[in-house]
């Protein structure tokens, strides 16, 4: 059974919400939009079900609940308390089953009429029904943030367990979920998911019920007989696959809702998260729900996933192609707009480095003021359309702001750089295409060096030619692979028009300072400097020597 469509109605934030489904789905939004909400209203809705069926009634007390994030459930209806059943929330499920395509089910909750009553009405398809109210088998898995567990987890047996992952403390039971893994066979399945993202991935669980009080669990990512530690010392995109493949595993719930699981958790872990659960969902039968705030996450799932962007506790957008650019607007990612927004900034760089510093640099020696100069990264140049949509952005907000899009050279031809130059001049931005292969290279000037390591520029000339030549290869080979990805990008339509890489590259030994990777050449210079020069000396650093002919000029002409 795959779940189509949801729709949640008052609860908390949630006025009426309406979900497409596909295997991976992403709430987005900004504070207090209702992703929470979302996520909690399910659970609620799903939980009340099971205690429906358990009492064996439509009214139970609140006690029943394995779940309630409230202490009167009274308060969690939107717009007003839980009264009668007029005065009710509405879970709505369409999904499609093997035996039955285009079913339904509806979960009405209320209030009873004793005090603290919960009331729950449930109707449709029986299918659906058995399925969701079982105990035994849970439907939906609520998990408030990953990453953290405890030093020390005492055994619980199977019902405690499945009573505590049901209550949202999933993360309290991880130790004891693996253990319960182990007993039932299926720790093979669960390494070998685990190897799709750590290719080394081994685990062992030890627990003897006749002497242990607690679990203990050791995981490596270096092999059986690598460097094992314990469970809550592994890094943190080890414990966030391990923890959602292990609920999957044993559970294999319909629903893993996730709230904000990027939580304090570093950019290149997200990847890994990202990775985890399209890997859950595409090979088990479970759809995962998840809320963030973060624009790394959405950047890693974005046009693989399905977004919802919610506003006000009501769906805004939703697809899996939402314009990024708002969608990061609203989740906060760009409030350095600030500053731009309140007319306080005269000049917005889009640079395709992550590292603003050294565009930041060149931009002062060129004379832009700082004060009235915003820097934005827009994350790489494959994502000029992201700039130019974040441009068109910009001059719509802030009429009379200039913006310039900075994209490197890469060993484009003249003829290529136009193109480019053309693209970004058609939705009124400037272009900044660097004059050597990158920004790097600006700083790899004679003149810059000499002046900051207090040498002639003939010895550094003289320098940077001998680490040319003794790093042909690796320099002659990124050459070549950017070439490629040149042609992959401007020549995919007609690969046989784009310039021969070998024509363009030469036979000079070493390679000109045009052909010279700025990024490549300039992580050479710091391990070969002190032993030249018997010092050692940042080169992103200021110089007078340091200079841009084309953003002097893009200054001049504004």
């Amino acid at each position: 059974m795959r779940l189509k469509k949801l729709i949640l109605e008052k609860f908390k934030k949630v006025d009426r919400v309406e979900l497409d489904l596909d295997l991976v789905n992403v709430l987005v939004g900004g504070n207090n939009s209702g992703k929470s909400s979302v996520l909690q209203g399910i659970h609620f809705s799903v939980i009340a079900a099971v205690a429906q069926k358990e009492a064996g009634r439509d009214t139970f007390t609140q006690d029943s609940l394995l779940y309630c994030p409230a202490r009167g459930f009274e308060a969690l209806r939107h717009g007003g308390v839980y009264l009668n059943q007029s005065n009710c929330g509405w879970l709505r499920m369409f999904a499609d089953h093997p035996e039955e395509p285009d079913v339904s089910y509806e979960i009405r909750i209320y209030r009873g009429r004793n005090e603290g009553n919960v009331g729950c009405h449930r109707s449709g398809s029986a299918r659906i029904g058995n399925v969701l109210s079982a105990s035994e088998h849970l439907f939906s898995i609520y998990v408030p943030g990953l990453a953290g567990v405890s030093q020390g987890e005492q055994f619980h047996t199977e019902s405690v367990v499945r009573r505590g992952v049901a209550s949202g403390d999933a993360n309290l039971y991880l130790r004891n979920v693996l253990l319960l893994i182990q007993e039932k066979n299926q720790l093979p399945a669960l390494a070998e998911r685990m190897r799709a993202l750590f290719p080394k991935f081994a685990i062992r669980i030890e627990f003897n019920p006749a002497r242990d009080i607690f679990i203990d669990v050791q995981v490596s990512t270096t092999g059986e007989h690598g460097r094992w530690c314990p469970l809550e010392l592994a890094g943190t995109g080890v414990l966030q696959s391990l923890q959602i493949f292990s609920y999957v595993t044993l559970f294999e719930p319909a629903l893993l809702l996730l709230d904000e699981p990027d939580s304090h958790l570093h950019p290149d872990n997200q990847g890994l998260l990202a990775s985890a659960l399209q890997l859950a969902s595409a090979e088990t039968t479970t759809q995962v729900l998840l809320s963030t705030h973060s624009r790394h996450l959405v950047d890693a799932l974005y046009e693989d996933s399905h977004f919802v962007w919610l506003k006000d506790g009501k769906v805004f957008k939703q697809g899996a192609t939402i314009d990024r650019l708002p969608l990061l607007l609203d989740l906060g990612a760009l409030d350095r707009f600030d500053r731009l927004l309140n007319g306080a900034a005269t000049w917005v760089f889009l640079t395709e480095d992550r590292n603003t510093k050294l565009l930041q640099l060149l931009a002062e020696q060129a004379g832009f003021p700082a004060g009235e100069t915003v820097f934005v990264s827009y994350k790489s140049s494959s994502n000029l359309e992201a700039a130019k949509l974040l441009a068109e952005f910009i001059k719509e907000a802030a009429e009379g702001t200039k913006v310039v899009i900075h994209r490197d050279r890469d060993f484009m031809t003249d003829v290529e750089a136009e193109r480019v130059v053309e693209n970004i001049l058609s939705v009124g931005a400037i272009p900044f295409i660097s004059e050597g292969s990158d920004l790097e290279c600006y700083f790899l000037e004679g003149s810059h060096i000499s002046h900051l390591l207090e040498a002639t520029a003939e010895e550094v000339e003289t320098w940077l030619s001998e680490i040319a030549g003794a790093d042909h290869v690796s320099l002659q080979h990124v050459f070549t692979r950017k070439r490629d990805e040149i042609r992959r990008a401007m020549y995919r339509e007609n690969p046989d028009a784009c310039p021969d890489t070998l024509g363009l590259l030469g036979d000079a030994v070493p390679l000109p300072a045009g052909k010279r990777h700025g990024k490549a050449m300039l992580k050479l210079t710091r391990g070969k400097m002190h032993l030249k020069f018997g010092r050692t000396v940042n080169l992103i650093a200021p110089s007078p020597h340091l200079r841009s002919d084309r953003l002097e000029q893009i200054l001049a002409n504004a």
